[in-house]
């Protein structure tokens, strides 16, 4: 969902349905981006865990190397003390590593861990996004133009690099998606309740179209079912109730092809919208107008299918599958994304802090189609979206409350990584 462009206000023409931005693919050099001659992991072995231990570090360590599967075999750590130092991100064949020292992004090889390429960015602000084979980097910048540059995934190599007429500031949301084919699109705030949305050929950058709708934010992107929808509002602006005028359109679809507005939908007296995510041609989003938030999902066309009131403060939701999943002061619940049915209801501690603070329903990793990874702050849960049940993997505990809460969870076809307050430890996947 975000990240990579090239192009410069060349100029500006008054057509149909928005405004076209001219723009232009930008040579190596200009993308400032440099490759990393000696790249290196930012985690620590399992020889250097011995050699140098922690006890932090090392009491996830001995309670994940000790857990049932799918939890198998330490393949490393690494130790610090909170601020999130570490972030891991599993991609197509790999890992993704950042660390918040302005050290460069590295690729792992998801069966050895060890580096393929390490890049570092330009700009202290980034967004990225990857298909099965590529990684888009983009710079963003309130004072310069966001650059974007596409690489190759498994060896770094960078295809080509690319300049946008549009500037972001720090908070404003950036959409990307990989249409079939490999284009690129690229949604980027241009005003209040405007958005630059540009597709970009994914073999050498150039601007195939670019228009300027009038939406909500830059937060969604993506096809749904023949057509391409933009817009809708961060998650979390949804906690509380809207105040003030809103954007005349939520959400509007685009045509794929040649970015023409087939579709307008929510907004203005209909509150502010959040899409959770599609399956097929069905789209789930929640809306908050006055003090509760509405599920619902609607068509490619933006038809309206079904609509439930979420209780009890609710307004978090994570699509997984054919499962929409929400979560309410008092219980995760589970809806039927096809006919908005309840599927089951769970009932949450509340006695004590469950979840990590920061914890978003849609962190958790999904382990396969039915299953994802919950942190809370006493275990890890394999959670079977379809039913509710759960199998707990103990974390470890100290008498301080927050020392092992999970922040981050990593899944990966051969990995599982559990990224805390205090360490990092990642296991084999059995």
């Amino acid at each position: 969902m975000i990240r990579r462009l090239a192009f410069l206000l060349i100029g500006v023409l008054a057509v149909a349905g928005g405004i076209v931005v001219g723009v232009r693919v930008l040579g190596g050099d200009a993308c400032a981006v440099e490759t990393v001659e000696d790249p290196r992991s930012p985690l620590q072995s399992v020889a250097r865990m011995k050699a140098a231990p922690d006890e932090d570090r090392d009491a996830l360590a001995t309670a994940l190397g000790s857990a049932p599967e799918p939890f198998g075999e330490l393949r490393a750590g690494l130790d610090y003390y909170y601020d999130q130092y570490l972030h891991l991100y599993g991609v197509n064949g790999g890992v993704l590593a950042w660390t918040n020292d302005n050290a460069p992004v590295t690729y792992l090889d998801d069966g050895t861990l060890k580096p393929r390429w390490s890049l570092r960015p330009a700009t202290k602000r980034t967004a990225w996004d990857t298909s099965q084979d590529r990684f888009l980097l983009l710079g963003l910048s309130k004072s310069a133009p966001v650059t974007v540059s596409s690489h190759d995934l498994r060896s770094g190599e960078q295809k080509w690099c690319a300049e946008l007429s549009g500037k972001q500031r720090a908070g404003e949301p950036v959409g990307t998606a990989f249409l079939p084919g490999g284009d690129v699109v690229v949604a980027l705030p241009a005003t209040r309740d405007r958005i630059q949305v540009s597709r970009l050929a994914g073999d050498d950058g150039k601007e195939l179209w670019s228009r300027t709708v009038t939406a909500g934010r830059a937060d969604f992107v993506d096809l749904v079912g023949d057509v391409l929808v933009v817009g809708g509002e961060e998650e979390f602006r949804l906690a509380a109730a809207p105040s003030g005028k809103q954007v005349d359109n939520a959400v509007v679809t685009l045509d794929p092809s040649s970015g023409r507005q087939v579709v307008a939908w929510g907004g203005g007296d209909a509150g502010l919208a959040h899409v959770v995510g599609a399956t097929g041609s069905t789209m789930v989003v929640t809306t908050r107008l006055g003090e509760g938030v509405d599920l619902a999902a609607v068509d490619d066309q933006l038809a309206e299918r079904w609509t439930v009131r979420l209780p009890d403060g609710a307004y978090e939701a994570t699509l997984r599958g054919d499962v929409v999943l929400t979560r309410t002061r008092t219980s995760l619940d589970a809806y039927d994304a096809g006919s908005g049915k309840v599927l089951w209801r769970r009932a949450l501690p509340q006695d004590r802090t469950y979840f990590p603070y920061g914890f978003a329903l849609g962190q958790m990793p999904s382990l396969d189609g039915t299953h994802v990874l919950v942190p809370t702050t006493s275990s890890l849960e394999i959670l079977d979206v379809t039913d509710g049940t759960s199998r707990s993997v103990p974390l470890p505990t100290d008498g301080v409350s927050s020392t092992y809460w999970p922040y981050q969870l990593l899944a990966t076809p051969k990995h599982l990584g559990v990224l805390t307050n205090t360490g990092t430890a990642v296991v084999t996947r059995d």
